[in-house]
């Protein structure tokens, strides 16, 4: 009978140190493998991204549910949800401009105005300068042959059914926000000839009733540099101050300090409207400043600086967080600025572009991905 071969370690000790480094070395790969998986889990918890079929080169617009673009001579609809079922349109020019909302996409040049799905083409009466969409109308700022500027606002089948003529104060903006079943137009006016320059923001509502003029704010001894509506609220950055009004009776509820400011970017979509701001002085963006805000009387305000780091080429607040962007990866803060995520991004990226409060366009020289949060 052939005896059992028993295999004697003559140094214990060492035998020990081996199994040790042995049992280190499965643990470092076990985590190794554990950090890949959770790297890989956390990318899809973060988000999915895309492929999108227009470069940086060709225009284009994002209508919530797709995207318009040129390419050449054809404007093209890319539909997010059947990305096979693209349509195209024959330009009869490619001297053109495109401006969307989520419910309404107008192109347009020189005097002319089409609001895609609409029968006939606008013809302004002059040239036209911009155009913005609301959701069941766009208005479209003209400058006439003396020289003089109006606000023509249309329905969605092309029907004029307003125009506001300026004044001696200039029109710096405008936009549409949504009031209950109606369409609220928002102007921006600025008059310089008294001793101090004065402010104008009126609001004109468009529903069931017609036309009217539904609030105006003025603000006197500040620039407005940005108006932001949310639900309840209309929100006013200025040179000096934040200030809250309420979006029914447009009357001030409070304001905060800014001064020393410039804004970048604002949000409703947390549980609180939060504002990021730069340092107006800053030659490069290092650090920003957070100001979350209540839609009451009171501010119930928090604010906190965040150093951004290293690299970080764009940065926006987005559902209720902020996101800084290098070109690799993304840093998900939350709305008093605390660091909750690093999420290394599979193609590196030169810019990043909120689209929403659920997707953001990232660019790669002129290629084009678009990522679904989640």
């Amino acid at each position: 009978m052939r005896k059992k071969r028993v295999l004697v370690a003559k140094d214990k000790g060492f035998t020990a140190k081996r199994l040790l480094l042995l049992l280190g070395a499965l643990v470092l790969v076990a985590a190794a493998g554990v950090g890949i998986f959770l790297l890989v889990r956390d990318r899809g918890t973060f988000g999915t991204l895309s492929e999108l079929p227009f470069t940086a080169d060709d225009p284009w617009v994002y209508t919530g549910n797709g995207f318009y673009y040129i390419s050449g001579d054809q404007l093209c609809y890319y539909d997010l949800a059947n990305p096979e079922n693209a349509s195209t349109l024959t330009l009869s020019t490619t001297d053109v401009s495109l401006v969307s909302s989520e419910s309404i996409t107008a192109i347009y040049g020189g005097a002319a105005v089409h609001i895609i799905g609409a029968s006939e083409m606008i013809d302004a009466g002059g040239q036209v300068l911009s155009v913005a969409c609301g959701t069941q109308h766009i208005a479209v700022m003209r400058q006439a042959a003396d020289e003089s500027v109006s606000l023509l606002v249309y329905d969605a089948a092309g029907t004029l059914v307003d125009s506001i003529d300026s004044t001696d104060a200039l029109l710096m903006n405008y936009g549409f926000c949504k009031a209950g079943d109606a369409d609220m137009l928002w102007t921006l006016s600025l008059a310089t000839s008294g001793s101090i320059p004065v402010s104008t923001i009126t609001t004109y509502t468009y529903g069931s009733a017609g036309a009217s003029m539904s609030g105006v704010i003025t603000l006197q001894s500040q620039l407005v540099e940005s108006v932001c509506f949310t639900g309840n609220s209309l929100f006013v950055v200025g040179t000096n101050h934040l200030l809250r009004y309420d979006k029914a009776i447009t009357s001030e509820a409070y304001r905060l300090l800014v001064y020393g400011y410039r804004p970048l970017d604002s949000t409703s979509g947390g549980t609180k409207p939060l504002f990021l701001f730069a340092a107006r002085d800053a030659q490069t963006l290092s650090s920003v400043r957070l100001i979350s805000v209540s839609e009451a009387e009171l501010p119930d305000a928090t604010a906190r600086n965040v150093a951004l780091p290293e690299g970080t080429h764009s940065c926006f607040v987005i559902g209720g967080r902020f996101m800084a962007v290098t070109n690799d990866t993304v840093y998900t803060y939350s709305a008093s600025g605390t660091l909750q995520s690093e999420t290394a991004l599979e193609v590196p990226c030169d810019e990043a572009i909120k689209l929403s409060d659920s997707r953001i366009l990232f660019r790669r020289g002129p290629q084009m991905r678009m990522m679904v949060l989640r």
